[in-house]
């Protein structure tokens, strides 16, 4: 039994009875505050030779559709670890006023392990438990680790990444055990895997932010900003799936997103080929269409 949280949340919860489902209008309201949120982070790497690249859903939707993903709400943008912090900074420093950035260990009751950047004034929840200041309309920005040259410690190192986010996803499970039993009183197999998260959460949810500061030092504990591999703990297929070589990846690509040029992976169809499978320029049938699990918005 695959305890994969997020495949539950975008496959199988999404779907269940009672939760908002957006209209086209909102839909399409949704997106234009998206692109206008990453067209300014975006704007502010460029400027700041800051790298980034589409990350995700985003790079398939620039290589598939030449824009956001038809059924898409959302933008991911990939930062390398030496410059998150510098382009966090400049967010709040100069686009203050209309965003606030989420940050891994210092914004309160934020437990996941890649930042955000949300709109002000709007709300965007996908559970119940966010405070209304945390869970605005928002762009991730995912970061890219460095990865020991030593293939033992590479595999040593991504051990210690995905067990420590599995851990962080059992706490989360636990704290919030409440919500997610609702979530999955009709889908028993979503409900199972819940359950067994939760139990495995259950004491080190006694010290959360203990765990949560070991787990984001594994992440960032590679130092070598000339390694030859890089990874993404936080990303779709973790430590392992995302691992890349950092040439290969950086060396990036303008192509067209939208109604403007966006920077993807300079290997690109190696990367969607190992988050998609060889088939990713094939979109899904319409009953695999992931969409978020969504509370309240306000736009």
């Amino acid at each position: 039994m695959k305890l994969e949280t997020t495949e539950l949340f975008k496959k199988e919860l999404s779907r269940t009875d009672g939760l908002h489902e957006l209209t086209e209008k909102e839909l399409q309201e949704l997106r234009v505050l998206v692109k206008q949120i990453a067209w300014d982070v975006m704007d502010l790497c460029e400027k700041a030779n800051i790298p980034y690249v589409l990350g995700g859903g985003s790079c398939l939707g620039a290589v598939r559709h030449r824009g956001m993903i038809p059924w898409d709400d959302d933008i991911d943008l990939n930062i390398p670890r030496s410059h998150i912090e510098k382009l966090c900074d400049l967010v709040e420093q100069r686009l203050g006023d209309r965003y606030r950035v989420i940050r891994p260990l210092q914004t309160a009751g934020y437990y996941s392990t890649f930042y955000q950047v949300q709109k002000k004034g709007t709300i965007f929840r996908e559970y119940q438990n966010q405070e209304e200041e945390n869970c605005g309309v928002k762009v991730d920005l995912f970061v890219y680790e460095n990865t020991p040259d030593a293939a033992i410690l590479r595999k040593l190192h991504g051990g210690l990444c995905d067990g420590g986010s599995f851990l962080l996803s059992c706490i989360r499970a636990f704290r919030w055990r409440k919500e997610f039993a609702r979530l999955t009183r009709d889908n028993k197999k979503a409900g199972r895997v819940m359950r067994i998260k939760a139990l495995m959460g259950a004491l080190p949810s006694l010290t959360p932010q203990f765990w949560y500061k070991r787990v984001m030092a594994w992440h960032s504990m590679c130092r070598n900003d000339r390694s030859n591999y890089i990874s993404c703990p936080s990303g779709r297929r973790h430590y392992f799936g995302e691992l890349q070589r950092r040439v290969k990846y950086w060396d990036t690509k303008s192509m067209k997103f939208e109604e403007r040029m966006a920077q993807v992976p300079g290997n690109y169809q190696e990367y969607l080929t190992g988050l998609y499978g060889p088939d990713y320029m094939t979109p899904p049938p319409a009953d695999q269409v992931e969409k978020h699990v969504l509370y309240e918005l306000k736009l």
